[in-house]
């Protein structure tokens, strides 16, 4: 299955047929879509499969009880010959036992909803790590929920509020930390949790901690070798008994890793790189297919579009020779997110760990917050509105930081990150899967793997130095063709064409700005004529004096007209309306 959502009266009260008609016309924008649906007097369930693998993600059994499945868990106990629909059955036994620890075997990316009528029991579970994505709004009476956000935006049921203070993090860092969404009263399941909505109530529980993962006393070299293996058994589970497959290959290692395993293992791999050309990230990547032997076709990338929707980009690439390519699984892909800041840690620094360990919280955060160059611009604002927003970041670090005691408290940043930065990256992948239809393989979210990284020494694996030396146990190929490492991090060894541009260079990051500047300005200019500017938040004085600074070249405030339109967006979506959530 694909994408799920549905509803569950908590006060016995019988559903609306509008709307259970609502979550069924929002649950996919493909017209070609087929949307099965499940219904009793107080439930109702909608659901969307793209058949990408194999099996149904639904399991129903004799006494009307219901599981629900997006993704593939993956269980421990499993091997390559099992399906995710045996795997959905024992989960779906188990929790009619109300017993959680079947989960705890679960090393896949899914998220679950099942449902007993018999005890009025309703069950949200995510994956270890929570990458797959599982929404809920609730209020004294009904409980509403979907795998994609805009499925609950689209809901007359569900209100929309901005939160204010989930926005902010939006701005600062890319997307809310906890469970926070950009609407207040809509949460996002945390890793590895359970929400249990009975009449009696509501709870919400983790059935899984990886702080509580004990460090490893073995020596570099048999974590090396661990390491590798739990990585081969991650790729190996994952592809079953497909003879031929499709995957992104960059100019970085993450990719690289994963297309050398599977062309080792003696899959057929089609590779598809979108780069500009003239940079590492393309010639690496290229050079890297010819060598190991994958059908390659590189896809130069725009200028200007940094980021693009990459999910689409490769549905259109493989729909273009569906012919020329028969993979068994046509519409799986296999995506390298995760390497770099799960074993390469590329967002810690040894000054963040030493503040961690010494219990100097507050010099860790603003460290970080340096790094990564996060600022949200105070004259962006109305006073009344700025003092609110004041500390809501280094607040949300902190408060997230506090919930984490790993052994090393060191590791509790580098856990922090991975529950929240690491594991929104895929957002928009799924909001978007209902269009491109493409789901996406990924070993380095792998639950068994992931433990074995949390075990290994957090010294060793900072600035990638524990990723290069493992890069031995791969196949020749590997280290005989460059690659594009990142900065102030273990550096390639190979000689790197002095032609070639870096994708942090300072000269190629102003090029791809200025690219953009034309977009950015026009942004401004609708942002300010439009006749529902969010006044009760931005400064609007401010905001034009920035554009105008911008326009002639006098200073970049980039930064502050993309903030402003990242306020405006929600503010839109929600009819002005907007609140702090607690803090």
């Amino acid at each position: 299955m694909t994408l799920i959502a549905g509803m569950f009266s908590r006060n016995d009260r019988p559903l609306a047929d509008s709307a259970c008609a609502s979550l069924q016309q929002a649950i996919s924008r493909n017209p070609a879509a087929e949307v099965k649906a499940f219904r009793d007097r107080r439930s109702y369930f909608a659901k969307v499969d793209i058949g990408a693998f194999g099996e149904p993600g639904v399991f129903a059994d004799a006494s009307g009880a219901l599981s629900l499945l997006a993704g593939e868990p993956l269980l421990a106990n499993g091997d390559i010959s099992s399906n995710r629909l045996q795997e959905l059955t024992a989960i779906h036994e188990q929790l009619l036992k109300n017993d959680s620890n079947v989960l705890r075997e679960a090393d896949g990316t899914f998220c679950v909803v099942h449902y007993q009528p018999q005890t009025c029991t309703l069950y949200l579970i995510s994956d270890k790590l929570g990458i797959r994505p599982l929404y809920f709004w609730m209020d004294h009476d009904l409980v509403v929920f979907a795998s994609a956000l805009r499925i609950l935006e689209e809901c007359p049921l569900v209100p929309r509020k901005m939160d204010l203070r989930a926005v902010t993090e939006i701005v600062a860092l890319g997307s809310p930390l906890a469970d926070r969404t950009p609407y207040a009263d809509i949460s996002l399941l945390q890793a590895a949790e359970i929400v249990k909505v009975t009449n009696e109530g509501i709870s919400r529980n983790r059935y899984w901690r990886w702080d509580e993962i004990k460090t490893a006393n073995d020596s570099e070299p048999v974590r090396l070798a661990t390491v590798y293996e739990r990585f081969q058994a991650a790729i190996k589970r994952r592809n079953r008994n497909d003879k031929v497959t499709a995957a992104y290959l960059s100019g970085g290692l993450d990719s690289r890793c994963i297309v050398a395993a599977l062309c080792h293992n003696g899959v057929q791999t089609r590779t598809v790189n979108f780069a500009r050309p003239g940079t590492q990230d393309y010639d690496f990547g290229n050079d890297f297919a010819e060598k190991i032997g994958s059908a390659h076709q590189p896809i130069p990338k725009e200028k200007g579009n940094s980021i693009p929707d990459y999910s689409s980009l490769m549905a259109r690439a493989l729909a273009s020779s569906r012919g020329q390519w028969p993979a068994e699984r046509k519409q799986l892909v296999w995506s390298g997110e995760g390497g770099s800041v799960l074993m390469g840690q590329v967002h810690l620094s040894e000054s963040i760990i030493t503040s961690m360990r010494a219990g100097e919280i507050e010099a860790a955060i603003q460290e970080y917050l340096r790094r990564e160059q996060v600022y949200v611009p105070p004259k962006l604002f109305r006073a009344e509105i700025l003092e609110g927003l004041r500390d809501v970041v280094k607040q949300g670090i902190r408060e997230e930081l506090g919930e984490l005691h790993a052994e090393d408290r060191g590791r509790n940043f580098a856990l922090f990150l991975m529950h929240n930065d690491q594991r929104r990256k895929l957002t928009q992948h799924f909001e978007n899967i209902d269009l491109h239809r493409l789901e996406f393989q990924l070993p380095f979210f792998d639950g068994g793997f992931l433990t074995s990284i949390i075990a290994t020494p957090l010294d060793w694996c900072l600035r990638h130095k524990f990723y290069i030396k493992w890069l031995s146990a791969f196949p020749p190929a590997v280290t005989t063709v460059p690659w594009q490492a990142y900065p102030g991090h273990e550096p390639c060894p190979l000689p790197i064409p002095a032609k070639l541009a870096y994708q942090w260079d300072d000269s190629h990051q102003a090029e791809e700005n200025a690219s953009q500047d034309q977009k950015v300005l026009d942004q401004a200019s609708a942002i300010l004529r439009s006749s529902d500017f969010p006044d009760r938040i931005l400064n609007k004085r401010n905001l034009r004096l920035a554009t105008w600074i911008h326009s002639r070249g006098w200073r970049d405030y980039r930064y502050a007209i993309e903030a402003a339109q990242t306020y405006y967006a929600y503010s839109k979506k929600c009819g002005g309306e907007f609140t702090f959530s607690h803090t």
